[in-house]
């Protein structure tokens, strides 16, 4: 229910689970990131400090309560519960990934920044350990976009486009803005705020990467159309199923940023809003961000991330090049400066 948009109905579960079962740490933890997801920060952080006295090496509950806490000083009874588990023998990787990217987030709070660099660094080697990311694949991708994309190429793909209009598609780097965007444009009473969808990621691996050898587009005219007309049809089917009552509905997995010439060519009536954040903020907040999923591995490590960043920006600047009004970039500074002025701007870009 949680993850078909259905809040409330999964929050009253959680609920019914938990008074039936108050020993279930798992479920009150899954409670506590609904609460927190809504904005109730007070009793997830109540549901994370039970967790943490009932079982305290659940991890999980360490790294998540840290982000909506406020740490004042060094004395924070929480700052001194990590560290003492830290010290402790059988934690796996995951455990203390968990541990340290929650202990930099406190010892910034409190400013003492050696400290928090010091986890910072602690928990990004260990998850770039999980992956050993090289940036010679993404290069590689994003090369074949270029070369393979361009305007006269897509204008001569013989397809059946779709003519909705119902798909907003936010993209950029992570940590960029995306989410900000979405609550904002998602916030209108037409709109339904669907988040981080793999599913055009799916269908442009699945119908266009799948049999390639290296990962890498070939020339469009080498497609059947029927692999464009069924790109759009999916992927309008699949957000069909999870709304009907709103005219649109936001996308905003960042990484749909690869797929933006796949889009344009079978969903031409798709909006597409491109977050812009200057790099060495955006790097950075990657880098202190201990992500839920596998999908960014080069952000662990800051040369990878620098890397990653450099050809994020060569691929749009080909967007912008070969459909030069088709893409609406909105600054994450302009956005949180100057607020009104922006979001109408932004809410008249949406139409």
């Amino acid at each position: 229910l949680q993850q078909t948009g259905k809040i409330e109905q999964a929050e009253k579960l959680y609920r019914r689970i938990i008074s039936d079962h108050s020993q279930l740490v798992e479920a009150k933890y899954l409670l506590a990131n609904l609460l927190k997801s809504k904005g109730m920060f007070s009793e997830a952080s109540d549901l994370y400090l039970q967790i943490m006295e009932q079982q305290p090496a659940y991890t999980q509950a360490h790294f998540s309560y840290s982000s909506i806490h406020k740490y004042r000083d060094k004395t924070d009874p929480h700052i001194g519960l990590m560290l003492d588990l830290n010290q402790k023998s059988g934690l796996t990787n995951e455990n203390k990934t968990q541990l340290a990217f929650a202990l930099a987030k406190a010892f910034e709070n409190i400013g003492d920044y050696p400290q928090a660099f010091k986890y910072l660094k602690s928990g990004n080697d260990l998850r770039f350990a999980e992956f050993n990311y090289q940036i010679d694949s993404d290069r590689d991708l994003i090369q074949s976009i270029i070369k393979n994309f361009s305007r006269e190429a897509m204008s001569r793909v013989q397809n059946k486009p779709e003519s909705s209009s119902k798909p907003i598609f936010i993209v950029g780097m992570p940590r960029s803005g995306t989410s900000l965007v979405e609550k904002i444009i998602a916030s209108h009473s037409d709109v339904f705020g669907a988040g981080e969808l793999d599913y055009i990621f799916a269908l442009g691996t699945g119908l266009f990467l799948k049999e390639s050898k290296h990962f890498q587009f070939r020339p469009l005219d080498t497609y059947p159309n029927e692999s464009f007309e069924l790109f759009g049809k999916s992927y309008l089917e699949k957000i069909d199923l999870l709304d009907r009552q709103h005219g649109r509905l936001t996308d905003k997995m960042p990484f749909n940023m690869m797929m933006i010439g796949l889009i344009k060519v079978a969903l031409p009536n798709a909006i597409i809003i491109h977050c812009v954040r200057e790099p060495n903020d955006t790097c950075l907040s990657i880098y202190k961000q201990n992500f839920t999923t596998g999908n960014y591995r080069f952000a662990y490590d800051l040369k990878t991330t620098g890397q990653f960043h450099k050809q994020y920006q060569r691929l749009m600047q080909h967007w912008h090049e070969v459909m030069p009004s088709e893409i609406y970039d909105v600054s994450y500074e302009a956005l949180t400066h100057e607020p009104e002025a922006e979001i109408r701007k932004l809410l008249a870009a949406c139409d």
